[in-house]
């Protein structure tokens, strides 16, 4: 896959505890936050892993669709909850309301992958981001926010920087520019109908 300037910056950039990429659909946004997530799992501190999504559906076709066939490793059963990848337990939760929160109360976790941030709950993302506790542990997100007033884009992204080291995130913006794969055609009606502001 050619990847972009922008996607291979993100990419490089993504060392801060919380790591999220936003953007328009099509924008390889996801494509880039997989490769890392595939970096951190190879070299990323020891622990368990979780990936979430707003299903168990979502994510094997939004994230393990993408990972397997990047590891070379067959895919997980759509109804596999965990699996093991270089020696590190993965848990895969749909975090569609606020009950998901008590699914991962209790769990220590290295990493972290969240598709479509936004979908989650509030509560949830707080106990998800107090799970963090392995000293080098990251969070990686995607998303497209769902407006000015919605509470990841008050609370998250627009938070000014902070001293404190542990709360320090990088966000990666991806404009409305298709990423280099995409058909020229589709690219046209995505620069049409894909309205997106953050």
């Amino acid at each position: 896959m050619i990847l972009s300037d922008k996607q291979i910056l993100s990419y490089k950039d993504a060392d801060a505890p919380f790591n999220i990429w936003m953007g328009a659909i099509s924008s390889g946004k996801t494509h880039i936050s997989i490769k890392k997530l595939i970096e951190r799992l190879q070299n990323g501190p020891k622990g368990d892993v979780l990936i979430t999504g707003v299903s168990r559906t979502t994510i094997q076709h939004n994230v393990l669709s993408l990972l397997y066939p990047a590891l070379g490793f067959p895919m997980p059963s759509p109804k596999a909850m965990q699996t093991r990848l270089y020696g590190k337990d993965v848990y895969f939760k749909g975090v569609h309301d606020s009950g998901a929160v008590k699914d991962i109360q209790g769990c220590t976790l290295a990493l972290a992958y969240c598709d479509e941030v936004v979908n989650m709950p509030q509560n949830v993302w707080n106990m998800l981001i107090g799970r963090l506790r392995v000293p080098g542990a990251q969070l990686f997100a995607t998303c497209n926010p769902e407006g000015p007033s919605h509470w990841f884009k008050k609370d998250i992204i627009d938070i000014p920087l902070t001293s404190n080291e542990s709360l320090k995130s990088n966000s990666c913006m991806f404009k409305l520019t298709p990423a280099p794969t995409v058909p020229v055609l589709i690219k046209n009606v995505l620069k049409i109908s894909c309205i997106f502001s953050c």
